[in-house]
């Protein structure tokens, strides 16, 4: 490398350090003007971000699609919905600044965490951010992201939107912020800003490691690999439904979506007419290879990047796979110890389909979820208090879903859980939290507490 080479490159690092410390300043100011506003002037400005973009939902999903060729734009308008709706309902009207309640002698106070570094994944760019960005502005944080490379203008049309909100309600368009364009050392010197107070990571699981190796408090959302135990109690044509159901949604893409099915063998056979009335194939010996060597990356072992996010007919005629009835989803059936890669999170409507009794089922779905994808997510469809308490007991989820689909259920929508588009891993998956990511995390708690004599 020569003499100007080095230079050049010098001259680009503390450019590029410039640039990031700007961010910062500015936001870290920025925070300071909304942490002066009242719970009054925060829910206008919620209620303006959900009425501009509920408008326009099918409008930002159909752009979503067009920009990362992933999913499908009906699940991606979903997706917006309910950010839109059941998040901003969350949210609205709710007390997230200064006194909270308590007793007479033990009063809890939330704070602001301050400025927040959040990176966005490529398989909802749009409701993850806006959600992030809903949560932030309540709690009165200011926010700066990092996008995909490939979202690039996509994003920036969203945080002008969003900015141009922040505008009219007389805030400083520095609470949202895009780091642009992206770059990994970008990503690695926001992380390690003594400015930024917390790091909201979701992405791949170099990604997450790199935020909670950075020192400061994250929350991270790796992958899922989700299993899903049919037992002999379960009531199997709903248990169908909900599974091709929740793999189909988004065309497979949402990381809390099944993956690895395990059914008893007295089960095995109403199980798959089940799944093929719902539009399932399941796939033969023969078929299985094809599928194989066609979606699969050999060198990786996961489906291939062409493959991901792209709908089950449209995998099916590539690997010459055929039915009479249109093909929803792919079920590959499988055993340990052959073809054992496909136990990996398939981002595609792609299932592995395994067969153990009751002694094996429920620890075989533990290994499978430690293999990949431990805290994240695992679903019993059964009938048997019994049964279901021993799967609670054991699995290392964070999210135990009972009777619902994988990706309806974690998101909140067919459970009670919090509507959430992050999903904390615990210890099981390196995090320190198993709760799905709400506004409750991006503050901190006082604890005003009085004497008792």
């Amino acid at each position: 490398m020569t003499i100007n080479e080095n230079i050049d490159i010098t001259v680009q690092q503390t450019e590029t350090a410039s640039y990031i410390d700007n961010l910062v300043n500015q936001g870290k100011i920025a925070q300071k003007e909304l942490e002066k506003q009242s719970d009054e002037d925060i829910d206008n400005v919620l209620h303006h971000l959900a009425k501009i973009f509920s408008t326009h939902c099918r409008e930002w999903a159909e752009k979503e699609l067009a920009v990362t060729r992933i999913g499908n734009a009906d699940d991606k308008e979903h997706k917006l919905a309910l950010v839109v709706n059941q998040v901003f309902k969350g949210l609205y009207g709710t007390k997230t600044y200064g006194r909270l309640g308590g007793t007479q002698r033990l009063i809890e106070y939330a704070s602001p965490v301050g400025l927040i570094f959040a990176v966005v994944p490529l398989t909802n760019p749009i409701p993850n951010s806006l959600f992030k960005i809903m949560l932030s502005i309540k709690t009165r944080n200011a926010i700066i992201f990092s996008y995909p490379g490939k979202t690039g203008k996509l994003a920036d049309e969203f945080i002008d939107l969003v900015q141009q909100v922040l505008t009219e309600h007389g805030l400083p368009v520095s609470l949202v912020q895009v780091c642009t364009p992206p770059s990994h050392d970008k990503t690695h010197m926001l992380m390690q800003h003594p400015g930024v107070d917390m790091i909201l990571a979701t992405g791949g699981r170099n990604l997450v490691h790199a935020a909670y190796s950075s020192g400061k408090p994250a929350f991270g959302v790796g992958p899922g690999n989700v299993p899903v135990y049919i037992s002999r109690s379960a009531h199997i044509q709903k248990a169908a439904a909900n599974i091709v159901n929740g793999k189909i949604y988004d065309n497979g893409i949402v990381c809390g979506s099944e993956s690895n099915l395990i059914v008893h063998p007295a089960s095995k056979n109403d199980l798959i007419s089940a799944l093929e009335a719902n539009g399932a194939a399941i796939l033969t010996s023969s078929e299985v290879e094809q599928a194989i060597q066609t979606l699969f990356n050999p060198e990786t072992q996961y489906v291939s990047r062409e493959n991901i996010g792209v709908c089950a007919a449209s995998l099916a005629a590539k690997a010459n796979i055929s039915r009479a009835y249109p093909i929803k989803l792919l079920v590959i059936p499988a055993e340990m110890g052959r073809h054992d890669f496909l136990s990996n999170e398939k981002m595609a409507p792609v299932l592995t389909l395994y067969t153990a009794d009751e002694e094996n089922g429920i620890s075989l779905a533990y290994s499978l979820i430690c293999n990949e994808g431990a805290g994240h997510t695992a679903v019993i469809h059964s009938e048997d208090p019994d049964e279901i308490h021993q799967f609670s007991t054991v699995m290392p989820a964070g999210r135990i879903l009972v009777n619902t689909s994988a990706t309806q259920g974690m998101l909140g929508e067919t459970t009670e859980l919090p509507v959430s588009f992050m999903q904390g891993s615990g210890t099981f998956g390196h995090n320190h939290s198993t709760d799905p990511i709400i506004w409750k995390h991006l503050v901190n708690i006082k604890r005003v507490a009085y004497g008792l004599h």
